[in-house]
């Protein structure tokens, strides 16, 4: 689950802890704790991905993490252009890729900042996603820096002090602006723990042969086909169902070869099925709505070897619950929020 190795040098500053490139940034005279950590992150180049576990490059979003008075502060940069992030038909940065971008910069900070080793798989018990100020999110004619601050629950070590699981909420702001929260459950595996975590049926990826046929962009809010992980959509009274579609190949979703369907994957599984449904129920294209928060609990791996089904349906509160299900036993149980894009912004 970790990516090589790739590394920087620059100059020092006190008061907070190295970026992972090995930059320190000082913060401005007179202030130690600047407001959201803007000052404290240069923030011109990303972190090396070794950090965020990605093998390409151009997939690392997250630019650099710091302690700095007593907070965990982390930076990164929103692409305008990338094909799966980007892929919407709404002016708004992505959700998921908020998430992402979050995500990236709390296992930066794990490593860099709280000593959790390089070799230590994680594994997500359960995450949320909320956009609380997506019109800070619009998109505009500059790349949007993101800054995030995590702040710890609670947080579990083993006998030798190191990091054993955390609980904790991200708080992404834009300009000082409060954007967006991520929070969830991480636990770190020791060395070893995760070959005997997967002993029995992890199977490897199978080769990029062919890839089932998906549904179409519009009915799930995309634009281009290779963005779509749902088959051919059904709708059984109040309930909506689809194949998951998995490209081995998708150099999104598998980064780095994987022994079983990565939790970003069901995360999109579940947005598009909810956008889906949402769509019905509303009597609107799924290219006017967007999702504008996702929980998720994980209760089981998806296997490459079984096919996976999603199934969602409204709930009373106006939601849209998933599931994410494997031979009949569910693998990621979602609760989708989802709103209308019009000429005024985003409403409910």
């Amino acid at each position: 689950m970790t990516a090589p190795a790739a590394s920087g040098a620059a100059p020092s500053l006190p008061g907070a802890r190295p970026t992972p490139s090995g930059d320190r940034a000082t913060p401005p005279e007179g202030r130690s704790t600047p407001p959201e950590g803007r000052s404290v992150l240069p923030g011109d180049r990303t972190v090396p991905r070794r950090l965020v576990h990605k093998r390409a490059v151009e997939q690392v979003l997250t630019t650099g993490v710091a302690e700095c008075g007593g907070r965990l502060l982390g930076s990164a940069q929103l692409p305008r252009l990338h094909r799966y992030f980007n892929d919407t038909c709404a002016p708004y940065y992505d959700l998921l890729l908020v998430g992402e971008a979050a995500r990236q910069t709390v296992e930066a900070m794990a490593h860099e900042l709280l000593g959790v080793p390089l070799d230590s798989p994680f594994v997500l018990s359960d995450l949320a996603i909320e956009l609380t100020g997506p019109e800070a999110l619009r998109v505009g004619p500059v790349p949007v820096d993101l800054g995030v601050e995590l702040h710890i629950d609670s947080a579990r070590r083993r006998r030798d002090g190191s990091v054993r699981a955390l609980r904790g909420t991200a708080v992404c702001r834009v300009a000082e602006r409060e954007a967006a929260r991520f929070s969830g459950t991480l636990r770190f595996l020791e060395a070893g723990a995760y070959a005997e975590l997967r002993a029995g049926p992890a199977t490897p990826a199978p080769p990029a042969t062919g890839v089932p046929p998906r549904s179409a962009p519009a009915a799930v809010g995309r634009t281009d086909p290779r963005n779509v992980v749902l088959g051919r959509i059904r709708h059984k009274g109040e309930e909506t169902v689809a194949r998951l579609v998995c490209d081995p190949g998708d150099p999104v979703f598998f980064d780095h070869p994987l022994d079983h369907l990565p939790g970003m994957l069901l995360m999109e599984a579940g947005r598009q099925i909810a956008l889906a449904a949402r769509a019905r129920t509303a009597a609107v294209p799924a290219t006017e709505l967007v999702a504008t928060s996702c929980r998720a609990g994980f209760r089981e791996f998806a296997e490459h070897t079984d096919p996976v089904w999603c199934r969602a349906r409204p709930t009373a509160a106006g939601t849209i619950e998933a599931v994410v299900e494997q031979r009949g036993r569910p693998a990621a149980l979602l609760e989708v929020a989802v709103a209308r894009v019009t000429d005024r912004g985003i409403v409910p």
